[in-house]
């Protein structure tokens, strides 16, 4: 059942600086507000109202169940000014928008950083970076730890397989749509690639944020994204799947979600996920 989109709160425009530019961001402000507040990190290409306005709606979700949240667009992106920064270089404007939700939202002591994609990324880089005892948990929706052999690895695992197993693919290759040796090739190119032996300085780091990071983490993996099945791949290969399962931590698997929760009932359940995960710990 579809649930009725939620009256608007309070919402509140805000212009903030970052590095001589100028952020815009909104902020929900319910009427009897916790002391628990969300900072929704807007992961990819894009803005303060995310893919399917997703990010207005889980703002405004959160704020009728009294958690203050600031979404904002990041230097470069949506109506901030700037140049667009990597989710490696996020740290500047991440701290520029917690200064200005303290001003907006007094009442709110402790924060979680929400996080999507390479967003999530972002939110545990920040925390390793600066230890700021502000940010008292983390929620990171399909977090980005992407590499070239990553993808490759990823695609032979579980793309690949999921293609064969796929009726379209069969009829496509016995009405000569597809060209098999072609495809051959393409896999025996991947599968070259994920036996390469890369690294990159933001995986270490971000495992190492999520593996002492003191506050609780929320982790939620759709079951449709190979940016999700690359997290879990990358762990998996350096030992650290228990990071997800160790005291506070929590891990929730929504089988028949995209990367940006597209669907009306995944993108509720996720919804429905954050909320209850604030409300049990915080």
């Amino acid at each position: 059942m579809t649930m009725p989109e939620l009256p608007e709160p309070n919402e509140l425009p805000v212009v903030f600086e970052c590095a001589g530019e100028r952020l815009i961001g909104v902020v929900s402000m319910p009427n009897q507000p916790t002391d628990t507040g969300v900072l929704m990190l807007v992961g990819g290409r894009q803005y303060r109202a995310g893919s399917h306005r997703q990010f207005v709606l889980l703002s405004r979700r959160l704020a009728s169940a009294d958690f203050c949240c600031l979404r904002f667009d990041f230097r470069g992106m949506g109506d901030s000014t700037g140049e667009p920064q990597s989710f490696e270089a996020m740290d500047a404007d991440i701290a520029a928008a917690l200064a200005v939700f303290k001003t907006h939202c007094p009442q709110v002591k402790r924060i979680v950083l929400w996080g999507l994609c390479d967003a999530a990324t972002a939110a545990v880089l920040y925390w390793r970076r600066t230890q700021d005892p502000f940010v008292a948990g983390l929620c990171l929706v399909n977090p980005w730890l992407r590499t070239e052999a990553s993808l490759a690895r990823a695609r032979v695992r579980h793309y690949y397989v999921e293609r064969l197993l796929d009726p379209a693919f069969w009829r496509k290759f016995f009405t000569g749509e597809v060209n098999l040796v072609a495809s051959i090739r393409e896999y025996i190119d991947q599968w070259r690639t994920s036996h390469r032996i890369t690294s990159a300085d933001f995986i270490t780091e971000t495992v190492a944020g999520l593996c002492y990071f003191p506050g609780t983490v929320l982790v939620v993996l759709s079951g449709r994204d190979l940016v999700a099945k690359e997290f879990m791949d990358t762990l998996a290969r350096g030992g650290d799947v228990p990071l997800l399962s160790g005291p506070n931590r929590t891990r929730k698997d929504i089988p028949n979600a995209d990367h940006t929760f597209s669907q009306t009932a995944s993108r509720e359940e996720l919804e429905a996920t954050v909320l209850a995960w604030l409300k049990t710990v915080f």
